[in-house]
């Protein structure tokens, strides 16, 4: 058989990586994303792919859970955010939305942006006048609004509305008061907005004011059942349904509504009344039926008469805020849950069935036993006459000591994975990471039309709360057949089939204030001859690396992170000889990255990393240990050279990636890369774009253009990505 040193030279060459040393898949960068942009990656790491690129990512969201200031506004002594409203994802592709009532109006999260203002594009021959009048819904004081908008859009001339093609209608041209109520209906996807002066809705076009139906009452609360909403006023319950209002709860003692909320299991209103307790009301169900109403008071349980807010459990079990505690009702009877020195304020429930509460001295998040699987579990198996278990319900504090920015919170609402909430320093939010899945495919050096040539990987991230993020990959190339001739029969060809796999896990947690620290552990298997004739040796190896990552966010100023990674640490390997061996790629990563542009609708990111492979042999040609060759490799580079020039050829033994980002609207991202190795002899440009199809689901796609004078072999080159999470 032809000398297997031929056969890996050959291998090796073919990639054009690592040429001085082994296991090239530890160097094969993955993500069509960062390949898009010259292969950076180092200091951005913030999808799954961050398991190759650098480990420490895995400290931050969106890859682990985090706490994060999204709207800064101090309000310490009455909230700036008053009341939250989510739009919940009703289909694979939408998105979630979040709707926040401030003391002036309303504000719009589009999943990255807070926004004052309602985007319309204009067709046809649609002036911003016809835009306006469709918003307010009304032709009064229509001149005087379109002047609004126009001065919001800095539109001065005829010719500026010419050539406008999108248009920003602020919410505040129709809500200017304190939202005191908010509602986002998912079954019609309309948004009802309560204030001091009266009640409007929101259909995604334009608006309704119920003026001349309803008044110019103060709304209180609002939730719906089905078909019906309910409106809480300082002066009465109201039921809206098709089209027509009606009064309800007359016979209670008070008429001041303080907060509402349905009862889907249970068919049941729950009202808190001021001054009188919680109501509990079964609407009727046909023309011959009655409201049934009951009144819960402090004789039942309660901790006082004036409760603030409600909410209903996963188990149906009713939960009311009081300025000094909570009262529980468990179908059966009402308990009492205390905080003492303390002002509650405000209270939901997330879809884990945990409730969370809303004080002056943080947020607390109590889940009942009853709530977790083995508490539903024990209460089914549980005979009616044992006596009740001693209950195991779990307590978590969050305050600003570990989390939030402020410890009073005025409201919190659970959406998806994660919770929101209105502090005295604005909106703060706790990101419950998703899980991601990441999967990625090439097919290698197109030009050479080499059959069975590709690279695959797949990675996944799993956030493991306040200890970071753990990660799980595999890296894989096939070589595809190599068909050689035998070294005593020249004329009898042999095939081999080649292929090297990597996989491992990586791990990475905060170690301070905008640091991470990541590790990666690989066990790897390269086979560079199976199918090798009888009686001869395979060439295969297997082995283990690990690399060691920093990444420092907000570097001197915002938006600018550095990175630092050593990868693929561990001992060198042979194929068939023990006395020939072979280093794998160690190699240094330093990367920076610095988000130019950071507004409501665009976004462009830079980035630049330093790839520097600190393979050196000793005197025997025997490879050095990675403690000695990270440092020695650099000061004594293969070109040669002293002081300056010596510095210059290590600096040029390595490969420089440079690439730009822009992305819109958090929707379609364009990307341009550079990468230029002079040992390898590669200069590239790198183009390539992104779709975030949903809140889940992002693909990828980048391709090679060689602009050097050499063999371009990976010229015109495409690659795939894939990136699901949830």
């Amino acid at each position: 058989m032809r000398n297997l040193l031929t056969l890996l030279i050959l291998t090796a060459s073919s990639v054009l990586w690592a040429a001085g040393s082994a296991i090239i898949t530890l160097e094969m960068p993955v993500g069509a994303r960062q390949l898009g942009m010259g292969e950076v990656g180092a200091a951005i790491a913030d999808d799954a792919t961050a398991l190759y690129y650098n480990p420490a990512g895995l400290a931050f969201g969106p890859l682990a859970d985090e706490w994060r200031m999204s709207y800064p506004e101090k309000s310490e002594k009455s909230p700036f955010f008053t009341k939250i409203a989510a739009r919940t994802r009703p289909g694979f592709f939408a998105k979630s939305e979040l709707w926040a009532g401030t003391n002036n109006g309303i504000m719009r999260f589009d999943g990255e942006r807070w926004l004052n203002f309602h985007s319309v594009l204009l067709e046809g021959n649609m002036k911003i006048r016809d835009v306006v009048r469709v918003f307010v819904g009304t032709e009064r004081g229509l001149d005087e609004f379109t002047r609004q908008v126009k001065k919001f859009n800095n539109i001065n001339t005829p010719e500026d509305e010419a050539h406008i093609v999108e248009v920003r209608l602020p919410w505040n041209l129709v809500i200017q008061d304190t939202v005191t109520a908010l509602l986002y209906e998912s079954r019609t996807e309309k948004l009802w907005v309560g204030t001091p002066k009266g009640l409007f809705r929101f259909d995604g076009k334009g608006w309704k004011t119920f003026d001349s139906e309803f008044g110019k009452k103060h709304i209180t609360a609002l939730t719906n059942q089905g078909a019906t909403l309910w409106i809480g006023t300082d002066n009465g319950l109201f039921s809206y349904r098709n089209g027509a209002f009606e009064q309800k709860g007359k016979v209670l003692p008070s008429q001041y509504i303080e907060s509402l909320v349905w009862s889907e299991m249970r068919k049941e209103l729950f009202a808190s009344v001021r001054n009188a307790g919680i109501a509990r009301l079964v609407p009727k169900t046909g023309s011959n039926d009655k409201d049934r109403w009951s009144l819960f008071t402090e004789e039942d349980g309660i901790i006082d008469l004036y409760p603030k807010a409600l909410a209903i459990d996963s188990s149906g079990h009713v939960w009311a805020a009081h300025k000094e505690g909570l009262s529980h009702f468990n179908l059966r009877k009402w308990e009492q849950v205390r905080f003492e020195n303390n002002n509650v304020h405000d209270i939901s429930v997330d879809k884990k069935g945990a409730i969370w509460i809303a004080t002056d001295k943080g947020v607390w998040r109590h889940l009942p036993d009853y709530a977790t699987a083995s508490g539903r579990k024990a209460e089914l198996e549980r005979n009616p006459n044992e006596k009740e278990p001693v209950k195991k319900d779990e307590w978590n504090h969050y305050h600003s000591g570990n989390g939030l920015s402020s410890n009073r919170v005025w409201v919190v609402l659970p959406q998806g994975n994660d919770v929101w909430f209105s502090t005295g320093n604005g909106m703060e939010q706790y990101k419950d990471a998703d899980y991601q899945l990441s999967f990625f495919y090439e097919k290698l050096l197109p030009v050479l039309n080499i059959p069975d040539l590709y690279h695959l990987f797949g990675g996944m991230t799993i956030p493991l709360a306040e200890w970071g993020t753990l990660g799980f990959f595999v890296n894989f190339i096939s070589f595809g057949s190599t068909v050689v001739s035998d070294e005593f029969t020249s004329d009898e060809l042999v095939a081999y089939n080649s292929s090297e796999i990597v996989g491992g896990f990586s791990y990475g947690t905060q170690i301070g204030k905008n640091w991470g620290l990541g590790v990666s552990i690989k066990l790897f298997y390269s086979d560079l001859s199976s199918g090798a004739s009888t009686g001869e040796e395979e060439a295969t190896t297997f082995g283990y690396a690990f690399d060691v990552g920093v990444l420092k966010k907000d570097l001197f100023t915002r938006h600018l992170n550095f990175a630092a990674v050593l990868a693929n640490i561990g001992p060198s390997v042979y194929y068939v000889d023990k006395s020939i061996e072979d280093p794998i790629p160690l190699t240094w990563r330093i990367g920076l990255s610095y988000e130019l542009l950071s507004s409501v609708d665009h976004k462009l990111l830079i980035a630049a990393d330093y790839n520097r492979e600190t393979v050196y042999d000793d005197d025997k040609g025997q490879p050095e240990p990675f403690y000695i060759a990270s440092w020695k490799s650099i000061a004594k580079p293969e070109l040669g050279g002293h002081g300056f020039t010596a510095a210059k050829n290590s600096l040029l033994q390595g490969v420089i990636n440079l690439g730009a980002e822009y992305t819109y609207s958090n929707t379609v991202a364009l990307r341009l890369g550079y990468l230029y190795d002079k040992t390898g002899k590669r200069q590239e440009v790198d183009l390539g774009f992104g779709f975030m199809l949903s809140d889940v689901l992002q693909f990828d796609f980048a391709t090679i253009k060689d602009v050097g004078n050499n063999d371009g072999v990976r010229d015109g080159q495409m690659r795939f990505g894939l990136i699901f999470k949830f």
